[in-house]
Parts: C-alpha cells; sequence; structure tokens
C-alpha cells in the first residue's frame, strides 16, 4: 500500500514536470495597444547593426522549422536604406542566406550600408544580378513598403511598445519577453500564438 501512494506521487510529481509551463503576463509578455501590428502573426522588428537581433535569427529559424504553419513577420528598423535592403531580398526570393549576408557584411566584416552606392557593393560582393537586384531595390513599391515598415516601428515607439530591437509581438496583442533559452522562447511564442 505505501509503495502505491509513492508511485502515484512519484508519477504526479513527473507528470508536473513535463508539462510545459503556461507563459505568465508580466514575466513572460505584456500585453500592448491592439491594431500597431498585424494580427495572427509572430512579429519581430530587427534591425541590422543589432548584435541581440543577429542572434536571434537562429532562433527564428528554428520556430519556422518546427512550425511551418505559423506565420512570421518580421519589419525592419532603422532607415530606409536597411528597410529598402531587406525587402529587396525578399522581392528576390534571395532567401534567409541574403538575410544573413546583411548582418555579416554589417556586423562581421564591418561594411557600411548606409547608401545606394553601399548596397551597390553589397549586390557585386555577393554576386547577385547588380541590375536586377538595384532595379528591385530602387522601385516604387518597395519604398512604398520600406516606408510602411517605418512608420509601423515609429508607431510602435510612440505607443511605448517598441523600446529595443528585437521587439517580438505576438497576434498584435502580446509584446513577447525572450529568455536565454533558445527552445522555451519559441515553445512560449507558439503557446500566446496558438491561444
Amino acid at each position: 500500500m505505501i509503495y502505491k501512494i509513492f508511485d502515484i506521487k512519484a508519477l504526479l510529481l513527473f507528470l508536473s514536470l513535463s508539462v510545459v509551463a503556461e507563459p505568465q503576463q508580466g514575466r513572460d509578455y505584456q500585453l500592448i495597444p491592439s491594431d500597431l501590428v498585424e494580427e495572427g502573426s509572430i512579429t519581430e522588428v530587427f534591425g541590422y547593426w543589432c548584435n541581440a537581433c543577429f542572434s536571434f535569427e537562429t532562433t527564428v529559424m528554428k520556430l519556422k522549422e518546427q512550425r511551418p504553419d505559423a506565420k512570421v513577420v518580421q519589419i525592419p528598423a532603422g532607415n530606409e536604406v536597411y528597410a529598402r535592403l531587406f525587402y529587396t531580398i525578399q522581392a528576390l526570393n534571395l532567401g534567409k542566406e541574403a538575410h544573413l549576408n546583411v548582418y555579416k557584411d554589417i556586423q562581421l566584416l564591418r561594411k557600411n550600408l548606409n547608401s545606394v552606392t553601399d548596397v551597390e557593393k553589397f549586390a557585386a560582393r555577393h554576386n547577385y544580378d547588380l541590375t536586377k537586384f538595384m532595379n528591385v531595390y530602387n522601385s516604387f513599391g518597395i519604398g512604398i513598403k520600406a516606408n510602411n515598415a517605418l512608420r509601423t516601428v515609429r508607431d510602435l515607439g510612440n505607443a511605448g511598445v517598441l523600446e529595443g530591437v528585437p521587439t517580438i509581438i505576438i497576434n498584435g496583442k502580446y509584446k513577447f519577453r525572450r529568455t536565454a533559452d533558445a527552445q522555451k522562447n519559441i515553445d512560449n511564442m507558439l503557446y500566446l500564438y496558438d491561444n
């Protein structure tokens, strides 16, 4: 009889430890004003100059691998050059490698990416079709996307939501607080995304 009680207590303890803890408001996230960013998504506001953003890219990639159906939206902060560069890479379907090349050029190689000339050098350095790349970069559509992104960043700042980058907003209502544990971050972001 004593063994049965011990076994039940051990089983209950094991089950309580194996259940993923639900993210807590105030600790893992805070509620923010609605309508600042797209609902139904995990939105990351990032800056190419930011070391923490560069590191967080690994978490974003793992999240996409674990849940390819999750809608992840990235919004570039900083200036029009960075925003146009991000949306050009997307429009040309150059993939994650090109996105990471911008981080690497700025943070590891200490290359300037502050002007159209710098962007041309970036495209040439990575063997992208220079004419095609720059035509898309300078296009009206990319300019609209860049301006909309920078307006969203300003609106988030004015609302007191954006205090730095990376900032992660889930479903347009939760500002997520990152930890050093990448898998816990993914689990908590997906929990908030799904609920």
